[in-house]
């Protein structure tokens, strides 16, 4: 009986991008290896790459150097269609723009990536996926007319009718108060509990601090790569850290 490799969810090396179209840096030999069914906050300070990088990560922008796996595959050697597949069935998506359409409603809106690929969602199972983020009272309101974190919270619930094994989040609370807050990042949480792989982009130290792996950056570099840690610890390992020093502590 051949015995299963198990590989890494995520597995980038040395990815470096640069701003289109000159000769401006914005990611500079970024490896990591993220473990299966995990919570991973990339933190730093505006402007350090933490964005950029998960655009990388998440097979949504082709970096200049360097190659990045996912489940073992290197998609950036995919063509773009086949690309786009792997994408849609195995990775889960939450922007801080959220990308909802503003004229649908918010159920329409939970929906319309499965029905683009095909499938159906039972409608018990939406119903129970939009009462996990109290908003089974907005299914029918349209988008425009939600707010900020009622459309975040949309945008999350929409990613996780996916099942997808991988979960990219930038800034998933930014635009919540304390209690949808929470509410969010248990939800992330109890992912993991289920298998998934959650990275998320975050400012917030409290949030980060609720990650089993937290990766810094500086200056398009990652600077270091710990364990959990405290919101005071990461505040103070981001003050400290040097841009060419990368560690596991």
């Amino acid at each position: 009986m051949t015995e299963q490799v198990m590989v890494d969810p995520i597995s980038a090396e040395g990815v470096s991008q640069r701003i289109a179209g000159s000769d401006t840096w914005i990611l500079r030999g970024c490896s990591v290896q993220l473990p299966r069914a995990g919570l991973t906050a990339i933190v730093g300070p505006s402007g350090a790459g933490k964005t950029s990088l998960m655009y990388c990560l998440s097979g949504l922008d082709r970096p200049a150097e360097g190659r990045v796996l996912l489940d073992g595959t290197d998609i950036y050697r995919l063509g773009r269609e086949r690309r786009a597949k792997f994408l849609r069935d195995r990775v889960g998506f939450v922007f801080q723009q959220y990308n909802l359409i503003p004229y649908l409603t918010l159920e329409e809106n939970v929906l319309l990536p499965e029905q683009l690929a095909g499938r159906r969602v039972p409608r018990d199972e939406s119903t129970q996926m939009l009462a996990r983020f109290g908003l089974e009272e907005k299914r029918t309101t349209v988008a425009s007319a939600l707010s900020g974190g009622e459309q975040q919270r949309a945008a999350l619930c929409r990613a996780m009718l996916l099942r997808p094994s991988i979960v990219f989040a930038d800034e998933p609370t930014g635009a919540l108060d304390s209690a949808n807050s929470q509410l969010v990042l248990r939800v992330l949480r109890d992912l993991t509990m289920q298998g998934t792989t959650v990275v998320m982009v975050t400012h917030d130290v409290d949030a980060a601090a609720l990650a089993d792996r937290v990766v810094f950056m500086r200056d398009g570099a990652i600077t270091g790569v710990t364990g959990p840690l405290d919101a005071d610890s990461i505040l103070a390992r981001m003050r400290q850290l040097p841009a060419d020093s990368t560690r596991e502590g």
